[in-house]
């Protein structure tokens, strides 16, 4: 756990990017705003999967930063205690992070190529079910769980299943209501 300073200042420093980035480089780089309607069709815009994530930082960084000030000061701790338990802890995250995409990326096209239709291409199919589910399916599900488990130290059904609800809330909310939006990673093949 960070002490009282370091999450102030890691807090704000979230909180000054993702504003940055909110106001600043996301409309300046993106072509479109939230919202395209054109020809009387409703899309989402280039700017609005990444609003909505800094949007996420920045309300998490002013949780975080107003609980940091509402918080006492600790007693001093020593700084630079990196052992190998916190070694194994971060490699295990990366491990968790890297497998994950990996996952993610590679499972619909391995998939198509064990069961698809040898007519076809996984291009050509990304966008129908279950397809394009399939990826996100397996790289999310092993995120959250792995993460979660890691996190609390050892794995759990529970953690499991909420991880299957949560994934799959996600698929509801950028999914099921847009037509044209291809869940990652399908939009790269």
């Amino acid at each position: 756990m960070l002490d009282r300073r370091s999450e102030i200042l890691l807090s704000s420093f979230v909180a000054l990017f993702s504003a940055l980035a909110l106001f600043v480089w996301i409309p300046s780089d993106s072509e479109t705003g939230m919202v395209e309607t054109f020809r009387r069709q409703t899309n989402i815009g280039d700017a609005f999967l990444p609003s909505i994530a800094a949007c996420g930082m920045l309300i998490a960084a002013v949780v975080q930063l107003v609980l940091s000030l509402r918080r006492k000061p600790a007693a001093a701790r020593p700084y630079g205690v990196f052992d190998g338990t916190t070694a194994a802890f971060f490699g295990a995250l990366v491990l968790i992070v890297v497998g994950s995409l990996l996952l993610m990326f590679w499972a619909g096209p391995i998939l198509w190529e064990i069961f698809g239709d040898p007519e076809r291409t996984y291009r050509q199919m990304r966008d129908t079910a279950p397809w394009k589910y399939l990826g996100f399916i397996l790289g999310g599900v092993s995120l959250v769980w792995g993460l979660t488990s890691l996190i609390e130290g050892r794995a759990r059904a529970r953690r499991l299943a909420a991880a299957v609800l949560f994934t799959g809330f996600l698929i509801l909310v950028f999914d099921v209501p847009f037509d044209t939006l291809l869940l990652p990673p399908n939009g790269d093949w």
